[in-house]
């Protein structure tokens, strides 16, 4: 499982110069996948943030409030966890002391965002899919928060909660 990577592409670098939010570019790549009945497109944006912080955020192209939150029932998760994790190995390679932060939305029936179903299969894909000597996986289940560091900033705890905290000031300004 998330071993299939669909064909994706860079659509676009956006530059936020002294913008509302503290990121200072964002990456958006697009991708399509096709079921029997469908063809849907993917937006995954990347923000990169100062001191090798990033975030990854990805939705089915959709007018919804809650693009977030939807499912689109294309049983595919195992093709969009593939492709997502290639773009992040991009990204790793250019910039190999890069830190990801991810918040795993509930979806729009779940009412709590401890341990949600979102939060499970990215934790499961993450520790099936990385190389515990290099990266580590740390979770704080209560907000559904997934973050993935070297070993050798993992194994630091003042930096590790340093760089959670700084996460969480990011979560804060974008949700």
């Amino acid at each position: 499982m998330f071993n299939t990577v669909l064909p994706y592409r860079l659509v676009q670098r956006n530059r936020n110069p002294g913008g509302r939010e503290s990121w200072v570019y964002e990456d958006i790549y697009k991708f399509f996948v096709h079921s029997p009945s469908s063809r849907r497109k993917y937006l995954v944006e990347v923000h990169a943030y100062p001191d090798h912080l990033y975030t990854v955020d990805f939705y089915a192209k959709v007018h919804d409030v809650n693009r977030y939150r939807l499912r689109t029932n294309q049983r595919a998760m195992g093709r969009l966890g593939g492709t997502m994790l290639d773009i992040l190995a991009g990204i790793v390679r250019a910039d190999p002391q890069a830190r990801f932060g991810f918040l795993a939305a509930a979806m729009v029936h779940e009412t709590s965002d401890f341990k949600t179903k979102r939060f499970k299969i990215y934790v499961k894909m993450f520790e099936l899919k990385l190389d515990p000597a290099r990266h580590r996986v740390v979770v704080r289940s209560e907000s559904s928060s997934i973050f993935v560091m070297p070993v050798a900033v993992a194994a630091k705890a003042s930096l590790q909660e340093a760089i959670i905290r700084r996460y969480e000031r990011i979560f804060a300004e974008t949700f």
